[in-house]
This record gives structure tokens, sequence and C-alpha cells, in this order.
């Protein structure tokens, strides 16, 4: 077996569909349901079975699916390894990050970074701050939002404040409000807005709905559905003679939330990760 057939058998037991696989590691499902078979009858044995949603993972598939992790893993060392005594930056460079950073402030970071280091490969997965913690010792770095890992090194880059902003219509001004909420991870963010409610009950809210993404939250209110509360590398290209932008404050402090660079000492070590290291220091300095 080859390193691309571990990553292919890993692939299908995560998504569990060969379309699934097949669009993740952008290969046809003939091509990938082929393969399977032959990498099946080398090992003689089923690693997979189909259900009428899905494919189940087979006893012996566990056990050579857990191989092809190890090795999946070996080979990432071994990368790492020949990074360390290599004299270019070059290598794999592993990133989680924050949807929020990846939305708003990754974009221009990479671009810089891949202009000065093209050889590095570089391996991304946004999401939730809290899926990213469960998982951070993955990768060479993490940015999230909210508290900072305590097994790791972590560098604040920024806090930024929280605003109330709503669109500026007539008619808003003579009717309760819908609050548009973007889904969060962080139960102290929402406990603070509700406090910040409490406290200021001229704003009535009517009712509260969620959706899974800051900017769906933010297009939402840019078109009149409601109001929202948004950090401020959210809205920075939002017009305020068009769009009303409150600051969140609690006894006088404004309600902010950081962003957290973090990475062990080994990973700090990778030419490659030094190189992101400096650039983002550098704009955030």
């Amino acid at each position: 077996m080859k390193i691309d057939d571990y990553k292919l058998l890993v692939t299908i037991k995560k998504l569990g569909t060969i379309s699934g696989a097949a669009k993740e590691l952008l290969i046809s499902q003939p091509a990938i349901s082929q393969r399977l078979k032959q990498i099946e009858d080398q090992w003689e044995e089923k690693l997979f079975i189909r259900n009428h949603k899905n494919l189940l993972v087979t006893p012996v598939g566990e056990k050579v699916i857990n191989f092809a992790e190890e090795m999946i893993n070996r080979e990432k060392r071994l990368l790492d390894e020949l990074s360390k005594v290599s004299n270019t930056v070059n290598g794999r460079l592993s990133l989680a990050v924050s949807s929020v950073v990846g939305q708003y402030l990754l974009p221009q970071i990479l671009e810089e970074y891949i202009d000065l280091y093209p050889n590095v490969k570089v391996e991304l997965m946004t999401g939730l701050s809290q899926s990213i913690r469960n998982s951070i010792e993955d990768f060479h770095l993490s940015i999230i939002r909210g508290e900072k890992s305590p097994n790791l090194n972590c560098i604040k880059l920024f806090s930024d404040r929280l605003y109330l902003v709503d669109k500026k219509t007539l008619e808003n001004k003579q009717k309760e409000k819908l609050l548009i909420e973007f889904q969060s991870d962080d139960a102290s963010l929402h406990a603070m807005c509700d406090e910040w409610f409490i406290q200021n009950p001229g704003i009535r809210l009517s009712r509260k709905i969620k959706v899974d993404q800051i900017e769906t939250c933010k297009q939402l209110m840019s078109h009149g559905i409601g109001m929202a509360i948004l950090p401020q590398v959210a809205i920075q290209d939002l017009d305020p003679e068009k769009y009303e932008l409150i600051p969140l404050t609690l006894e006088s402090e404004y309600l902010t939330r950081p962003t957290w660079l973090c990475y062990s000492e080994n990973a700090k070590e990778l030419p490659q990760v030094k190189a992101f290291l400096d650039i983002i220091k550098n704009k955030y300095s």
C-alpha cells in the first residue's frame, strides 16, 4: 500500500461515503471504488460494509485503518524532521483557524506567506474555536478566539470590541427588534450579550434567530432582517451613515473578544512555522 491508499481509507472512514471521499480527495467515485476493491483484495478481507446510508468499518478494517493513521502520522513527523535540517523554507504547515479569523484576516496573511514561501504545502482547517481546542495539538499553529489553550504557548494577537449593529431605517426605530445570532461555542460571550440587553431595556427584542456563519448573520442584518452583535473585525466595511454601530459595554468597560495564536515549542523549531510566526507577529506587533 502507498501513502495515498492510507489517506483514502482514513477519508472513507471519516466521511462514511464514497461520494464524500471523492469530493474531499478530488478523485472520481469509480476510481475510489476500484482502488478500495484492490486494497481489500490485497488484505483478503472486507474493510467496509455498505448499508443503505453509508459505509461501516469492519473489525479488520478498524485495524488496517489504525495502521494507516499511524503511517500517515509517521510521514508527517518525518517531513517535520526533514524541514528542521533543510536550508530552505519548505515542507508542510498545518493551520487550524477560527472561522471569523479565516474569513476576515487569514486570506491576506496567507497570500503574503505563499508569495514568500511557495514551496510550503499549507494544510488549513477552519471551524469553531472549541472544536479546534479539542484537537489543537494536531496542528503546527492554531488561531482561536475566546479562551486560550492552557497546554501551548499562546500570544494574544488582538482583542476586538463587540458592537450591536442595525441598518438605519425609520421603520426599524418604530418596532421591536429581531436579533440574528451567529453560532458560537463561547458561552461567556452569549452571557455577556444577554446581560447587556438586560441593562439596556430601551432596546426591545421580539425574538432571536440563529445562523451557522457570521457572514450569513451580517448579510441578513444588512438586508434589514434584524440586528446583530458582531465583532469589530467583521464590520470594517460597513458605512456608519447607513448602519447604527453601538459598542457594547458593561460597568463602563467595553465587551471584547481576544484572539490567540497558539503553538508548541517543537513546532516553533520548524523553519516554515518560524516564517509564519514572523509574518503574523509583524502584522500584529
